[in-house]
Parts: structure tokens; C-alpha cells; sequence
């Protein structure tokens, strides 16, 4: 499939539709950065109570590196997401999020349910009231799958960073979506500012140097 480039002077859409709301609608926010509703896809457990015991729950990526916070999932890493290894809470150390313009102890984990599709984390941009970047991964919808739903929408673009093809979609005037495959999975990056938003190009850019930062990181993206 071809896809068309969007050229520097091309207005963007004043609305775009989120490409995949069982993925990138899941809440990247934290309390002070996102008014989009949360949805959580594949088969959650029953909800884990504050009175699970955490000493037996798994609390490190693949390469033994600690979350930045204590999940009380048993499943937050699961068949829904293991597509690849990569983790975006540890991704980056604290001085590289400070350096990205992001608070490091304002990290809020994506899971909002045990065995959920969506696996990532949000923080909050420091000193900007409203402002946020979230990344997740999971397996469904796929890259591929991703590539043809926006097929359609008015406002895209793809970049190469990295050897990689990047998908850039603004979802709306206060946010904007940019997705990497990694492994098997796409790894998706949303910027949302919802209190004086810029335009959509600069969200755009903030999420364009977030997945710059990140792609180093992840493991080669297999073959479709």
C-alpha cells in the first residue's frame, strides 16, 4: 500500500479519529494530563485487591531492571503483549526523562487491569500545566493493522528513524500518536495537551523526539 506524504504546507485535519481505541485509548494520563475515556482490551482477571501479596508478583522487565512503582498484576506482562521484550517504564533512566522535559516521580503505569492488552507508562511534563507522554506496547492491533485503519484519515505522515518506518498521526487538536514496531508489537507514543494546546505539528514533534530517544532500546522489529 502506498501512503501519502504530508508535505510541510499541508493544513492538518481538524479532527482525526484515533487509530485504534483497544490500543492508544488505553489511559496514558495521569490525573493532571488526559481527558480521553480508558479502554482496556484482551480478557482481564478478576480485579487484585490492595491486600495481594506484591513479594510474589513480577516487578522487573526482561533484563531484570525494576519498574518505577510496585504492580499488583500478576499478568501485567502477558500473552496480550508479549510480542516484544521491550518495556517502556524503564526504558529511560531519570536524567534521559528529565532531559525529554518529563518529571520522572510523576510515572503513571498504563495497567488498569490484571491480563490487559496495553503495556507502558505515562509521565507528566514538568512545569506544563496538562501535558503528557505516554508509551505502550501490545499485540492487537498489529503494525500492519494499524497502517491500513489509517489508510483513510485525512492528516499522516511516515518518518524513518533508525532504519525504521514511524508512523505519524495526529489523533486530535490536543494529541498526537507516533508508532514504531518493535519485535513483533508497535510501540505506540502519545503526547496530550489538553489545557493551551499548540498546534498539532509541535505535539507531533514532542512524541517524534520521545520515540528518537526510545528506539535504541527496542529489539529489531521482525519481519510481517
Amino acid at each position: 500500500m502506498r501512503h501519502r506524504a504530508l508535505a510541510p504546507s499541508d493544513r492538518p485535519a481538524t479532527a482525526v479519529h484515533r487509530i485504534a481505541p483497544t490500543l492508544t485509548a488505553v489511559c496514558v494520563s495521569v490525573a493532571l494530563a488526559c481527558s480521553a475515556s480508558c479502554a482496556v482490551s484482551g480478557d482481564p482477571s478478576p480485579a487484585v485487591t490492595d491486600s495481594a501479596p506484591t513479594a510474589t508478583i513480577r516487578q522487573t522487565d526482561s533484563t531484570g531492571k525494576k519498574l518505577p512503582f510496585t504492580t499488583r498484576f500478576p499478568d501485567r506482562w502477558s500473552a496480550n503483549n508479549d510480542g516484544t521484550a521491550y518495556e517502556p517504564c524503564t526504558a529511560l533512566s531519570d536524567t534521559e526523562l528529565l532531559a525529554s522535559g518529563l518529571d520522572p516521580k510523576s510515572v503513571s503505569d498504563a495497567a488498569m487491569a490484571n491480563h490487559q492488552t496495553a503495556r507502558g507508562c505515562s509521565w507528566r511534563h514538568s512545569g506544563i500545566r496538562l501535558s503528557s507522554i505516554g508509551q505502550i506496547t501490545g499485540n492487537k492491533p498489529t503494525f500492519e493493522e494499524r497502517m491500513k485503519l489509517r489508510s483513510n484519515f485525512k492528516t499522516w505522515w511516515d518518518l524513518t528513524i533508525g532504519g525504521r518506518l514511524v508512523m505519524v498521526d495526529p489523533d486530535s487538536a490536543a494529541s498526537c500518536t507516533v508508532t514504531v514496531k518493535s519485535g513483533r508489537s508497535p510501540v505506540s507514543t502519545i503526547v496530550t495537551r489538553t489545557w493551551n494546546a499548540p498546534p498539532t505539528k509541535e505535539l507531533c514533534a514532542i512524541a517524534i523526539d520521545f520515540t528518537r530517544r526510545t528506539i535504541p532500546k527496542m529489539e529489531p522489529s521482525a519481519p510481517s
